[in-house]
């Protein structure tokens, strides 16, 4: 083999306690996580990547079940490697693939890769169709509060702000979490769009909150309040209740952020998906990612890949959205983050014209402050 060679694989957990809890349908957050991973090559080139979840097991499923696989490989080889990564998960879990873990490996070879050959990722990818997208603002969680009417005020005043500077905004469902139901659900997205205004979009995401019966009663409503789309309506298991949503609302039905490769062949087959969203953290990277946008257009599916991430998801999500046909968004997180807001050099705010500019440097186009990483490094 001439050339490079991958010489180590290391995971380092990372974490960020937050001031205040925030929640969603399923659960509340009060801490920032997530797992890198640094492929050094034998020539010193670093690329880096990002699993999704918790720091426990993962680091070592990437560098006790997974790194061996990888190791005095060419890194510019990362289809291959990537296969080879999910046969060497199967074979050893059997009845699920770590897909997180695969992530941050297969993240970290393309930015290696992109290095070595002096190319964006893009570039690697298929082409950059785009220098910048438009983004729209994630965030509007639940405060701990005991009153819906505060939930109310809180939201609409961070949805409000949002609005203002960016014109879209996405909202979160599932007020379950505090005991309330999906009548609240829906007088909270009223308020909202009365807030707003009628020129601003505006998504929901429910985070499977409903059953499908639900699903159906909120849905309407929504697509009553001009909302853009309904992203996870139901349980990530219920592709059938996908695809009959999909078939029964006037509002576009979005999902993927909890849905393998696999699930995604079946939720395109079924017609169950009017926006695909994997996210490169969660889905084994960018080489499934892009295999599942070519699925998506041959299904005639836009794909919004779903950030929430540190600075290296955003990133390679860029990288993947620059590929794109159509007239994607960019998922830009506003929820609480340190290591969003530090681990990297310079950041991804959206230009004078409220776009955000695609990296067209070598690889991933992102700096990690190593020092910032230390400081936030999980015990």
């Amino acid at each position: 083999m001439t050339g490079p060679t991958v010489e180590s694989v290391e995971a380092i957990g990372v974490e960020a306690p937050l001031e205040e809890p925030f929640g969603y349908a399923q659960a509340w957050v009060d801490t920032r996580t997530a797992t890198l991973v640094r492929v050094a090559a034998s020539d010193g080139t670093v690329g880096w990547g990002e699993c999704w979840g918790p720091v426990a097991g993962t680091v070592e499923t990437v560098e006790e079940v997974l790194a061996p696989h990888v190791l005095g490989e060419d890194p510019r080889e990362v289809e291959r490697l990537y296969d080879r990564l999910y046969d060497a998960g199967r074979a050893t879990y059997q009845t699920v693939v770590p897909l997180p873990a695969i992530s941050g490996i297969d993240l970290a070879l393309w930015d290696l890769a992109g290095k070595l050959r002096g190319e964006p990722v893009s570039t690697l990818l298929g082409g950059a169709r785009r220098e910048a997208v438009r983004p729209y603002a994630t965030g509007h969680y639940f405060p701990q509060v005991d009153d819906v009417e505060d939930v109310y005020e809180s939201v609409v005043e961070e949805a409000t702000a949002n609005a203002d500077a960016l014109g879209a905004i996405k909202l979160k469902t599932g007020l379950s979490l505090l005991g309330y139901g999906p009548g609240e659900d829906v007088e909270l997205v009223r308020r909202v769009r009365e807030a707003v205004g009628p020129d601003v979009t505006v998504m929901v995401d429910a985070n499977y909150a409903y059953d499908r019966t639900d699903a159906r009663r909120v849905g309407r409503a929504l697509a009553a309040e001009g909302v853009h789309w309904f992203e996870e309506p139901v349980a990530p298991e219920d592709v059938e209740g996908y695809a009959r949503l999909a078939g029964w609302l006037d509002v576009p039905v979005a999902g993927g952020e909890c849905h393998t490769p696999a699930e995604f062949d079946r939720l395109f087959e079924v017609g169950g998906l009017d926006v695909a969203q994997p996210d490169v953290c969660i889905v084994g990277g960018l080489t499934p990612a892009r295999r599942i946008a070519r699925r998506a257009r041959d299904h005639g599916v836009p794909l919004v890949p779903h950030v929430w991430g540190t600075p290296v998801a955003l990133a390679a999500s860029l990288g993947l959205i620059a590929t794109l046909p159509g007239e994607p968004w960019l998922e830009f997180d506003r929820s609480p983050n340190p290591l969003r807001e530090e681990l990297s050099v310079g950041s991804f705010a959206p230009d004078d014209d409220g776009l955000v500019v695609i990296p067209d440097e070598p690889g991933l186009g992102v700096t990690l402050d190593e020092d910032a990483i230390e400081r936030y490094r999980a015990e």
